[in-house]
This record gives C-alpha cells, structure tokens and sequence, in this order.
C-alpha cells in the first residue's frame, strides 16, 4: 500500500470512531480532500457561540503528527491568531505562535512553527508529553474540552 492510500485508510476509520461525538458535541467533520490529504472539523464553543473551523493535513499521518490548523470562519484566513482559541489555563495548548503546542500537532514542529525544535516528528508517539492525543478523536476532544470549559477557555485569540 502506498503511503497516501495508507493515511487515507488510517484516518478514514479515525473519522468514524469521531461520529459518535460529531452527533453529540455538533463537530462537522467535511468530505476528505484525497488529493490534498486534508479535511476540516468545524465546532463551536458552547460558551460563546464561537465558530471555530480547523483544517487537518494528513499526509505520513501515523507516521508523523496530524498538521492541525486553525482557519478564521468569516475571512478564510488560515493560521491567524484570530482563527485560534485563547486558553487561560492548562498550559499553552493553544500557543500564541499561534499552534497547538503538543507533540500531536505537526505546526509546533521544525519546519513548520520550530517552537519544539527538540520534538522528533517520526517518534511524535513516543514523545513522554503525547499523553493520549495519539488519535483525532482524542485530539478533537481536547479541543473541544478547551473551548467547552469556562475555566480554561477565553475566547477568541486577538
């Protein structure tokens, strides 16, 4: 199997494990772009009604990282930002480069945002800090528990 087939397979079953939450949470998981190896997931936070729309690139995906990317909803502009949420606590898992600052999102890697110029991307499974985001439903609900959180969530990034 060639690599593109093997990542589409991969996060074809992922996407099916997510719609059990897709129908409880109101996550829009859209059509998967083959050509591009990306798809997107809009959610909102319950809090404030804010839409967030996040692209997901998945080529060498298990291999490496998902490149998890936030897109603003109303100007289409990807990686602003204002595209990202704002966390008050739990660390920076929505970092102000903007990024995911975790071992499953691929932007905090070198060549991409280098904020972790320490972290491997093929050994991203093994990295201690992982935790258990080594899946897109586990990475989309740690998104979602961030935005549906009023403890940790503060809007939208400015």
């Amino acid at each position: 199997m060639n690599p593109d087939a093997a990542s589409i397979a991969t996060i074809e079953a992922e996407i099916e494990v997510c719609k059990p939450n897709c129908e409880k949470f109101g996550w829009e998981i859209s059509e998967i772009n083959n050509s591009e190896l990306s798809f997107s997931v809009k959610m909102f936070s319950p809090i404030d009604r804010e839409i967030f729309l996040i692209r997901i690139d998945f080529k060498n995906y298990p291999e490496w990282p998902l490149l998890i990317e936030f897109i603003e909803s109303d100007t289409g502009l990807v990686g602003t930002r204002r595209a990202y949420p704002l966390s008050k606590k739990f660390g920076h898992f929505f970092h102000s480069h903007p990024c995911i600052c975790h071992p499953a999102s691929r932007k905090a890697y070198t060549g991409y945002s280098n904020v972790h110029q320490d972290w491997n991307l093929s050994s991203w499974k093994q990295n201690p800090q992982v935790g258990s985001l080594v899946n897109l439903n586990a990475i989309l609900e740690a998104i979602f528990f961030r935005i549906n959180n009023e403890e940790v969530y503060a809007g939208r990034m400015k």
